[in-house]
C-alpha cells in the first residue's frame, strides 16, 4: 500500500511538471459539448478567450480588463495521504 502511494505521488509530480508551461496557463474552461470547450488562457500576462474544438483552437477575444477570482472554495478532492491515514486508523 505504501509503495503504491509513493510511486503514484512521484509519478504525478513528474507528470505535472512536464505539463506546466512557463508562459501559458489555462485559468478556466467550460465544456460546451463533445470535444468543444471555451477556455480563458493567460499567455504572457494577458488573458484570452479561446474556442477549442477537435480540429482547431481560435482566439475569440483578448480580455483586457479580466481579473481572475481567487479560488476560495474548499477543495472537493481530499489529499490521498489524509484518506490513507483515515483508512489506517480504522
Amino acid at each position: 500500500m505504501y509503495l503504491t502511494y509513493y510511486s503514484t505521488k512521484w509519478l504525478s509530480t513528474r507528470t505535472n511538471s512536464a505539463m506546466k508551461s512557463r508562459y501559458i496557463n489555462i485559468v478556466d474552461k467550460i465544456i460546451l459539448g463533445q470535444n468543444k470547450f471555451l477556455a480563458i488562457a493567460e499567455i504572457c500576462s494577458k488573458y484570452y478567450l479561446l474556442s477549442i474544438t477537435e480540429k482547431d483552437i481560435t482566439i475569440i477575444k483578448e480580455l483586457k480588463d479580466f481579473q481572475p477570482i481567487p479560488d476560495t472554495k474548499p477543495e472537493n478532492n481530499p489529499e490521498f495521504s489524509n484518506m490513507l491515514n483515515k483508512f489506517l486508523k480504522r
